[in-house]
């Protein structure tokens, strides 16, 4: 579980959107499932992750968010002198559902 209090915070407003990229840029690599959702790459990396909120909406007591992330990942060599793979990066792209609860702040994080 994660933690979006400031977001659920600012619901309803017009800082929601920024609060929730805040927050999920500060999970990043280790807190967001990105490595699960790499197509082209072995490693995962968080230096340039775009976020973007697709749809938000309140039901009862939860926020449910559908967001998309561009992000990068790198195909991890054996970093010896001689090794023939360069570590190129990679453009990745996933979904993913947030359900966040309204009383606490809490989420589960979903890859779609």
């Amino acid at each position: 579980m994660t933690h979006f209090s400031a977001a659920i915070a600012a619901w309803d407003t017009t800082d929601f959107t920024p609060q929730l990229v805040k927050a999920m840029h500060a999970l990043g690599v280790r807190g967001l499932p990105l490595q699960k959702a790499l197509s082209q790459g072995s490693v995962a990396l968080d230096d340039d992750m775009m976020v973007r909120v697709l749809r938000s909406e309140a039901q009862d007591d939860q926020i449910r968010v559908k967001v998309s992330i561009q992000y990068t990942s790198i195909i991890a060599g054996c970093s010896c002198a001689d090794d023939p793979t360069p570590q190129s990066v990679l453009p990745e792209y996933c979904e993913l559902a947030l359900t966040i609860d309204r009383r606490s702040g809490l989420a589960e994080v979903l890859l779609l």
